[in-house]
């Protein structure tokens, strides 16, 4: 008879322990902001004092959000914006905090993750992805000129 309501007192627990578990769990639903909010262009044009940099608006220039192109034309200012202090220039981004940056070439390839370090910015172009926590990507291509 023990045996009988061991058995009947295993099955009930079975089933209770298959009737919770089998809950589905609310998972959060992937962001899908992938737009760009800044884009900081530094330029250090003291090669002796790295302290000594400008920090200029990129997306103050022609920015379509649209189509994602950014045109910025540097200052005219010879002695800060030149073919050799464009050549020590860092951009910096602002994105949603659960997208991430990816540099990528004409193609589309990707190159590596980030646009951040020291690069020449004199009449260049870069091309840049914003890739939202969902997957959805979206593309961006600046380019730096010269007067």
């Amino acid at each position: 008879m023990k045996t009988r309501y061991l058995y009947l007192a295993t099955m009930f627990a079975a089933l209770l322990f298959s009737a919770v578990s089998c809950r589905k769990l609310d998972e959060p639903v992937p962001d899908t902001e992938n737009t760009i909010n800044a884009l900081k262009c530094y330029v250090y044009y003291d090669s002796e004092n790295w302290n000594n940099k400008v920090e200029l608006d990129a997306l103050s220039g022609t920015y379509n959000a649209e189509r994602g192109i950014i045109q910025y034309t540097f200052p005219a200012d010879d002695e800060l914006y030149n073919s050799e202090t464009l050549t020590r220039c860092r951009l910096e981004a602002s994105i949603p905090s659960t997208a991430r940056l990816v540099e990528v070439d004409a193609m589309g390839e990707e190159l590596g993750h980030g646009i951040g370090g020291m690069r020449s910015l004199y009449n260049k172009t870069i091309y840049f992805k914003v890739i939202a926590a969902n997957g959805e990507a979206r593309s961006y291509q600046a380019t730096f000129k010269v007067q």
